[in-house]
Formats: structure tokens, sequence, C-alpha cells
């Protein structure tokens, strides 16, 4: 039987326009009923995921949610981390003077706001981006030692068919240097190296005495694809590219098809 069910949040868990179906809100909570875990596990800051928390009825004990890919694991009820990895200063500067290099807007993601030089375009014409906290500020006047100022994801982003131009012209020490991955097709994120959500999925196991094969992971990204990989029953959404798709065992319907309510129902309501 799956104990423990993480789960993407933009593009898997919501709607493009960035809401919970009624189906897949219903299914959670009869899920948690029967004492699953449902484990949002996302690229986005937690306070990005509060309002999703709340709807779904994850605010209890023994509840979690993933953040920034896995570089910050936070305690739903309490708001407590329980693990966190920022990059560390040098790192921070190293990519933004790529960014700067590679001509690109960069966006810095620090536990409680997201820091940019200017409003990226991107972001100007994102009607979700409602509820952001976005400071403006000279990335030469932070300090990044401040605790506040921990920064633990950055993202270069901008159309995608720049960014397909800009990821490939990152270094190769870069790549080798950073975890580099996308969740969205304008965005190119990075996050320490071995941060992962297929780990913080491990911590979050060690923790709660779960094994591997009770574990379901659903995703439709590129920063998906390790945790698919890992858990015992790895799911694509239909919605998703066809690498991503192939790295998973099961493909259920797209995010406007209640995709994860689905697999909510098939796997654990009427599991026998």
């Amino acid at each position: 039987m799956y104990k423990l069910i993480a789960t993407d949040l933009d593009g898997t868990l919501v709607t493009d326009d960035k809401n919970l179906t009624d189906r897949t809100i219903e299914n959670v909570k009869k899920a948690l009923k029967k004492n699953v875990k449902i484990m949002i596990s996302s690229a986005r800051a937690f306070y990005r995921l509060e309002r999703y928390i709340n709807e779904l009825d994850l605010r209890r004990e023994n509840q979690y949610t993933i953040c920034f890919n896995g570089a910050m694991i936070v305690e739903n009820i309490t708001g407590k981390v329980l693990y966190s990895k920022n990059l560390d200063k040098h790192e921070v500067n190293e990519l933004i003077s790529l960014g700067k290099q590679l001509n690109v807007p960069i966006m810095l993601y620090s536990k409680s706001a997201h820091r940019a030089e200017a409003i990226p375009e991107v972001i100007q014409k994102n009607k979700n981006s409602k509820g952001m906290n976005l400071k403006i500020e000279n990335f030469n006047k932070i300090d990044f030692d401040k605790g506040e100022n921990y920064i633990y994801k950055i993202v270069f982003m901008d159309k995608p068919e720049k960014i397909i131009g800009v990821r490939k012209n990152i270094p190769k020490e870069i790549i080798e240097k950073y975890e580099v991955t996308s969740s969205v097709p304008e965005y190119i994120e990075f996050v320490k190296k071995g941060i992962k959500k297929s780990e913080a999925i491990k911590f979050i196991m060690d923790k709660c005495k779960i094994k591997q094969e009770e574990v379901i992971a659903i995703g439709d990204g590129e920063n998906d694809i390790e945790m698919l990989r890992f858990a015992g029953l790895g799911v694509a959404m239909g919605n998703a590219d066809d690498y991503v798709k192939e790295n998973a065992d099961y493909i259920t319907s797209s995010n406007h098809d209640d995709g994860v309510g689905k697999v909510i129902e098939r796997f654990i309501l009427n599991d026998r």
C-alpha cells in the first residue's frame, strides 16, 4: 500500500490558471483520511505554496512540503524548516555574473521573497505572479551571508525560444557544479549540487519510516524526472513532454483533467 504521494504543483497538481480542481481537493482529503501523506514537491518558495496547503487541508501534523526543488523542507503545521541548503555567497555571485554575461533576466529566490534588479518581462506578463513578494534591488548591495538574504535558487528567465539558446551557452563547468533543471519552458533553475526532489523525498521517508515502494511521485517537468525514477510508482502527467513520460511507470491525464485526483482514485482510494 502506498503511504506517501509527492506531487509537483505547476503543470501537475494545479491547472494552468493555478487553481485546484474540486475533484482533486476531494480525493486528497479522502487520501488523508486513509493516513496517506500528501507532499507538495515544488520549485516554489513555501510562502507561495501556503494557499494550496490550506485548500487541501495539509496544515496538519506529519505533513511536509518540499520547496526550491529540494533545497528546503518545511513542516506544514508549524512552518518549521527541517532542512535547508542555500547557495553560498560565491556561488550566488558566480551565477549572477553568468546571467549578466548571457544577457538574461535573473531572479533570486530567498525564503520569503523574490529578488531582481528589474521586473523580468516574463513576470510582468504572468497573471499568476500575484502574491509574489518581489523586491527590486541592486544585487551588489545585498549581503548574501545574512540569514534573511540566503538564496536557495537562482533562475534565468525569458521567452522559451531565448531560454533554449541561453541553456546551450551555459559552460560545462557550471552544469557540473550545480543542479541545473527547468520546471517551465521560460526558466533555467540553479540550486546547489546534490539538491533534488528525490533526495528531499528520501529525507521524509527516513523521518517517517516509509519504504521506497510505498512512494508515488507525480510530475510533468524536467525537475521532476529524478523523483519519478526514484519512487515506487513514478507518474507523468498527460501534459508532460515525452522525455518526462519516458521516465515514468504510469501516465495519468492532464492537469486540466484531474490527473492527480485520478491517480489517488486508482492507487489509493480503490486499493484493496
